[in-house]
This record gives C-alpha cells, sequence and structure tokens, in this order.
C-alpha cells in the first residue's frame, strides 16, 4: 500500500514547507527520488507491483495534492516500465480464520506497530518476582518480597515465610500479570531505535533553491516574496524578485534615503500651521512663536506641539536603528505645522525607508538554510517524523 501520510512527510522535508499545488508536490517529488536510495526503490517497485493507496481524509489538502502528484507519476513511470493498468482486484484478509501453528492454534492477537502478532501458549510464560502475589493453602494470600535462586521469601499476615520456588508457581494469583512481554521488548525496542535514528537535516536557502531552479517560472518563487514586490511597487520603486543584484544595489541605498530623511527633519527652520495664525522660528537651543491676536488656543497647542515632534524626532534620527513606527507617529503631529508639499515628501521617504527595510529583512533571511529534525522507520528508512528546529 502507498501511504499518502509518508510520502507528504518526504515531500515537505525536500521542499522546506507544504506543497501547495500538483506541480509543487511533482518537484519536492523529483528531489526525493534524486537524493533518497530507499524511497527511489520503493517508488519503483510500487510502480512495477501496482500498490493501491491508503485511505486518507477527504478534508487533506496536502494529502490530496500528494495522491495526485504520486498517481502522475507512477502512472508515467508505469509506462516506461512497460507495464499494463494495475488490476482493481483488491485481496482482504479473513481474519476470522486463524491459521494452525505445529498443530496449535492461536490464542489471540495483538496488533504492533509493523505487524500483527499471534499470541501463542508458548508466549505466555509464568514467573514468580518480586511483588507478585500467591495463594498459599495454609496462609492464605501473601506477597514475594524476594526471589533468591530457587528459594522465594513470601510476606503473609503471620510473618515472612521462605517457600520452594518450583511449589510458589504454583500459587500464583494472576499467571500472567506481573511477566514479561516480548511485545513489551519490542515496543520499546522501536522506541530506542526510532529516537537513535533521528537526526538534523539542512535545507535548501531560498537563496539556493532559487539557484537551482533558475529558468524553471513553474517552481520559482522569486527570492523576495509577492508581498514585499507589491510593497515596493506602492512606493515607486519596481523590483524584480528573480534579479538577486539589483535587489542589492536597493538595499545598498537604503542608507542614502536614511540621511536624506534625517537631513530633512534637521533642515526644518520654520514651522506654521495650516491657517497661518501661529509661526515658529528655530534658533539655536529654542523656538521663537510668533501668535497673530486673532489665532485660537488650537493654533498654538497645533504648533507647540509640532515643535515638540521636532525635537524628538531630532534625538531620535541620531541613533542607528530607529523605529519607522515611532518616527511616523512624531512625523504625523509635525505636518500640522509643514507645509503640504514638505509633509508629503517626507512621509514619501518614510515609506520607502520602510519598503527597503523590509526588502533587506526578506534577502537576509533567504540566506539561512532551514533545519528539521527527521526520524526514520528503522524496517524501511522512510521519514516517520520531521519538525522544525529553531537554534
Amino acid at each position: 500500500m502507498i501511504s499518502t501520510a509518508v510520502w507528504s512527510s518526504r515531500i515537505q522535508a525536500a521542499l522546506g514547507r507544504e506543497p501547495r499545488s500538483v506541480q509543487e508536490a511533482l518537484e519536492g517529488l523529483r528531489q526525493v527520488l534524486r537524493r533518497d536510495g530507499v524511497s527511489k526503490e520503493e517508488f519503483f517497485r510500487a510502480a512495477r507491483e501496482g500498490w493501491r493507496f491508503e485511505r486518507f481524509p477527504k478534508g487533506d489538502r496536502v494529502a490530496l495534492i500528494v495522491w495526485a502528484a504520486l498517481k502522475e507519476a507512477l502512472e508515467k513511470a508505469r509506462k516506461h516500465l512497460g507495464h499494463g493498468t494495475p488490476s482493481t482486484l483488491v485481496v482482504r484478509k479473513d481474519d476470522s480464520v486463524k491459521e494452525e501453528v505445529k498443530g496449535v492454534k492461536p490464542v489471540g492477537t495483538w496488533k504492533g506497530p509493523d505487524r500483527v502478532y499471534e499470541v501463542f501458549p508458548w508466549d505466555l510464560r509464568t514467573a514468580v518476582r518480586k511483588g507478585t502475589q500467591i495463594q498459599h493453602p495454609q496462609y492464605g494470600q501473601g506477597t514475594v518480597l524476594e526471589v533468591n535462586g530457587n528459594a522465594v521469601t513470601v510476606g503473609f499476615k503471620v510473618g515472612r515465610k521462605k517457600l520452594a520456588l518450583k511449589a510458589t508457581k504454583r500459587m500464583l494469583l494472576d499467571k500472567y500479570a506481573a511477566q514479561p512481554d516480548r511485545r513489551v521488548a519490542d515496543a520499546k525496542g522501536w522506541l530506542e531505535r526510532f529516537l537513535s535514528s533521528a537526526e538534523e537535516v539542512r535545507g535548501m536557502s531560498r537563496l539556493e533553491r532559487e539557484e537551482e531552479l533558475a529558468g524553471n517560472p513553474h517552481f520559482s518563487e522569486g527570492l523576495v516574496s509577492q508581498e514585499t514586490v507589491e510593497r515596493l511597487a506602492k512606493v515607486g520603486i519596481a523590483v524584480d524578485p528573480y534579479n538577486l543584484e539589483g535587489l542589492a544595489s536597493l538595499v545598498d541605498s537604503l542608507a542614502a534615503r536614511e540621511e536624506k530623511f534625517k537631513e530633512g527633519i534637521l533642515g526644518i527652520t520654520l514651522l506654521r500651521t495650516r491657517d497661518g495664525l501661529a509661526v515658529g522660528f528655530r534658533k539655536p537651543g529654542l523656538w521663537e512663536t510668533k501668535v497673530a491676536p486673532d489665532a485660537g488656543r488650537e493654533s498654538f497647542a497645533a504648533l507647540v506641539e509640532a515643535q515638540m515632534a521636532h525635537v524628538v524626532l531630532a534625538e531620535m534620527l541620531q541613533e542607528e536603528g530607529w523605529s519607522v513606527g515611532e518616527v511616523r507617529g512624531h512625523l504625523g503631529k509635525l505636518a500640522r505645522a509643514l507645509s503640504p508639499a514638505d509633509a508629503k515628501r517626507l512621509f514619501g521617504l518614510l515609506q520607502e525607508i520602510a519598503a527597503l527595510r523590509l526588502l533587506k529583512a526578506e534577502l537576509h533571511r533567504a540566506g539561512f538554510a532551514p533545519v528539521r529534525a527527521v526520524a526514520y522507520r528503522d524496517s524501511s528508512g522512510e521519514v516517520v517524523y520531521t519538525a522544525p528546529v529553531y537554534g
């Protein structure tokens, strides 16, 4: 049977994320088959023998995409191998029929991770160990305190008694309650092997993926997201998301724009409210304010607020890494005493700086390769668990 869950984990590990289309799933499948010999052998065996798919929930979109991609790839592989359409006949096992092993019928079944165990009488060994409950014909019920060779020390209400191990076995209240079971040992072994198989796998960074997919418009996503491209377009900067040199030169121009914005703020020497009734002149260390006799309180308050905003901005822009959000709030107060042209110019510069900072951050992240923790099934080598690793 072909498990879509297993192949989904393999494709996600190759792509670094969930496939969003059949074409992306096919690309991830191509990478898996190219790098993983075990998966490649399983894939072509499924194509040769006409394996069927396991059922999966209809609401699982990723499983549906992977199923469609696998189905298309398997059909092409079958044609390439010269096999026809596989038979639709399904043979199912009848669990009501139990096979006999050496003339002994199994007493039950136990389902493990890899197969179903048939439990036979010789699996139900009896043993006496510390904590086992026994029923003595003379002393009543007791608890095993110690096993030393062929002698057993048992605690009864009347005190401790030393009994023969052979005789104690026939007194067990529950012959199977405290006994070691090979299925438990198998389960422990599976868990230990699963944990020991875990490793950290370095995926491809966005820059490396774009280099590999260069010239392939079906899978290439660009070095930066579409959101960043649209953000730059809103401020009048057209970019090619596939051109690393052009994007890097734009990031290099960020420092010049920040300096230009800083000079624009520090170069303000005159503030005038929109009604023209309050004017402020900047002098070394202070602002000189003139207010017309018919000016209202709102005009004077707007001028004072703009002067205070200018002082805060002048101090804030002297530091590196100033926040665009904080600067925008103070610039809004300052703009109430600036001409519309000056306010528009400064706000435009600030928007460009915000967009270029976003571009710089995305290019920085594009160089990092994602690392995922991967665990494999020891019997087949297939990926059974993946999780992102954050360093």
